[in-house]
């Protein structure tokens, strides 16, 4: 990269015609695609060089960096929500009120004709007599006291193994949920990457013509660099030739 001699402008490693001017500043005799500094603004175009090297180097390495972050985008959620939802008490308890109804009428129904089996095979049936009376309704109510302790026991059972469920399994989608939502936010980290590598690229094209295409490495950009500041060359075209 050098400077037009007539107007100062930054000329092209790749173009020795000035866009400003339209001066022809490359040597004549030389036929080689050689630029050279003007003799009175070396020392200036040089430190102007390596300053656009030094960014071109910047960008390069930040793209390598980049590339081992940045991961395919679809392996992200596109949205936040994860499917997973919380659930009600009564989404696990309800079977077990169910149960306790059931079971409680069929331990009645079936008191109930044991009772009367009972009072059959006794003979109290057919008795008129208000101390058979008493004993059937008697049997007929330990029945139906009977059928409530088991619904109650099959309900106070169903209360605590439906909070234990229900706790556990909005414990899990609660974490599902944050999962899903990290995994979301990691994409939106992911995608700002890919834009700041594209928008590196972009920026990386000001300054690719300033070294040969072989050389668009960090490793190439920083000894180019090295060179420049060591004195070792005085254009980026000498330290090309020595590398």
């Amino acid at each position: 990269m050098a400077f037009c001699k007539k107007c100062g402008a930054l000329l092209s490693f790749a173009n020795g015609v000035c866009s400003r001017c339209g001066t022809q500043s490359m040597s004549g005799n030389s036929g080689k695609n050689k630029l050279e500094f003007a003799s009175n603004n070396s020392g200036f175009a040089k430190s102007v060089v390596i300053d656009q090297l030094e960014k071109y180097l910047q960008l390069l390495v930040d793209n390598e960096e980049l590339k081992t972050m940045i991961k395919p985008q679809n392996n992200f959620p596109s949205t936040p929500d994860s499917g997973y939802k919380k659930r009600s008490f009564m989404k696990f308890f309800w079977p077990f009120l169910v149960g306790g109804i059931v079971g409680g009428y069929v331990v009645y129904i079936g008191a109930t004709f044991l009772t009367a089996f009972n009072a059959a095979s006794s003979g109290r049936i057919n008795s008129n007599s208000s101390a058979a009376q008493v004993s059937i309704m008697g049997d007929s109510i330990a029945g139906f006291i009977v059928a409530l302790i088991v619904a109650a026991a099959i309900i106070f059972l169903g209360i605590k193994i439906a909070k234990r469920k229900q706790a556990d399994f909005n414990s899990n989608a609660d974490f599902m949920i944050e999962q899903a939502k990290e995994r979301y936010n990691q994409g939106l980290q992911n995608q700002r990457m890919l834009d700041l590598f594209q928008e590196n690229i972009g920026e990386m094209r000001k300054y690719e013509s300033l070294v040969p295409e072989n050389l668009r490495n960090p490793s190439g950009v920083g000894a180019i660099i090295d060179l420049l500041k060591e004195d070792k060359a005085q254009t980026v075209e000498e330290a090309c030739s020595m590398l």
